[in-house]
């Protein structure tokens, strides 16, 4: 079995694209910036199992506060992710094969940015090939 987590996060980067522009450990700087709403990827935390690993981790999904309904559009968003993620088959053929799970969701506070901030957390289950 050969581990492969820089192809497990890159697989999952990019589903999380296919909800919201999506980064890993760093949210956007300078021309990445496309705007506001993006996530970020972190806080990977990867324990052994007898045959893969479990793999825990963040995303963060922040909009602009100052628009309009911009806590119903995070809030939708969250929603979102988590239908688009739970019980989602996440793989590279030959690779690995990961089962996604959800964990919970926490509303984070960032009283010196005009931003609103949700965190979800969620655990893979990883099986390499």
């Amino acid at each position: 079995m050969a581990f492969n987590t820089a192809a497990f996060i890159t697989a999952l980067t990019d589903k999380v694209n296919t909800v919201l522009p999506t980064f890993y450990e760093e949210a956007p700087t300078g021309e990445q910036r496309r705007g506001y709403p993006f996530a970020v990827i972190n806080g990977l935390n990867i324990t052994d199992l007898d045959t893969g690993d479990l793999c825990y981790f963040y995303i963060d999904v922040w909009v602009d506060e100052k628009k309009p309904n911009a806590t119903e559009e995070l809030e939708k968003l969250c929603d979102r992710l988590r239908n688009e993620l739970t019980n989602e088959v996440v793989s590279v053929r030959g690779t690995f094969a990961s089962h996604i799970g959800f964990e919970n969701q926490n509303s984070i506070s960032d009283s010196e940015y005009d931003l609103a901030h949700r965190r979800l957390s969620l655990s893979a289950r990883i099986f390499y090939n």
